[in-house]
């Protein structure tokens, strides 16, 4: 029975079909953001004993326990399955309401588990998460150090800056937002130009260019490059492993397809052997 179960988890058609569940709920979410019905209502309910259906069958049709419950995809389908069990009438305060109903949209993300390709890519983010928070620590760092320079040099010198457009300089927090739109690319020419034309005392056109183009040039070009050289170094490590691990499979399969050969002919030797002791026999 449990081989049966794990093979039917593990059939294209099954993931077909929760694929087909899945995006049906998807754009009910969405539909549900501006028109509602008893007949949505009763789809969505379908849907989540689908899911609860699935999660049960798939932990009937596991190989042990450990190997499921150390596959973080179940836990994450288990939590968010769960979480749509719980009634609103639970939840009073509109805040956690709010919270609570955006925890149900993450069964979207269901979708990835179902294709290899995109659970290939969440894996290699996943693996790449100590590698891109030590960028993004020296990403902070140099921002901290530019965000006070320029907070030092241009506070106040902004022309541009007013009730609707505050100092871009004019406070730290600030400050950090506006290398940040640096970052982007978005109107940092317009930014050096306001400086440009500002009266700031002391400070020349070149030190003004100078901060703005070093900026983009270390954040934009060196950081971001850093960022995407550890996601493909990741991915090259990630696939590396899938192919070890299916050469793996595919020796252990030839050397069962061996044994099972071995044992084929050894059967036949005995087959053979007693066949010609039976001739043997008729002829005496």
């Amino acid at each position: 029975m449990q081989q049966k179960i794990h093979s039917l988890v593990n059939s294209n058609q099954f993931a077909i079909g929760i694929n087909l569940v899945i995006l049906i709920n998807a754009t009910l979410i969405g539909v549900e953001t501006f028109y509602t019905s008893p007949i949505i209502s009763a789809l969505q309910t379908q849907a989540l004993f689908i899911f609860t259906l699935e999660i049960a069958l798939r932990y009937i049709g596991r190989e042990s326990s450990r190997e499921y419950f150390t596959d973080w995809w179940n836990i994450f389908d288990i939590v968010i399955v769960g979480v749509c069990y719980i009634p609103e009438s639970l939840v009073e305060n509109s805040a956690a309401l709010s919270v609570f109903r955006v925890m149900r949209v993450f069964r979207i993300l269901r979708l990835v588990k179902m294709l290899p390709e995109l659970k290939i890519i969440v894996d290699v983010l996943l693996k790449s998460i100590k590698s891109l928070g030590y960028t993004f620590m020296l990403l902070v760092i140099f921002m901290y150090m530019y965000a006070v320079m320029g907070v030092i040099l241009f506070k106040g010198g902004s022309v541009a800056a007013g009730p609707q457009s505050p100092d871009p300089y004019g406070s730290i927090t600030e400050a950090f937002f506006t290398l940040l739109r640096i970052m982007t690319g978005e109107d940092w020419t317009d930014l050096r130009y306001n400086l440009l034309g500002s009266q700031l005392t002391g400070i020349s056109d070149f030190i003004v260019t100078t901060y703005h183009v070093s900026w983009i040039g270390l954040a934009a070009f060196l950081l971001i490059n850093l960022v995407v050289g550890a996601v493909v170094n990741n991915y090259d490590q990630v696939m590396s492993e899938i192919e070890d691990a299916e050469a793996k499979d595919q020796r252990e399969k030839i050397g069962d397809d061996i044994k099972a050969l071995y044992s084929k002919i050894d059967s036949l030797s005995l087959q053979l052997e007693h066949l010609t002791s039976v001739m043997e026999q008729k002829k005496d």
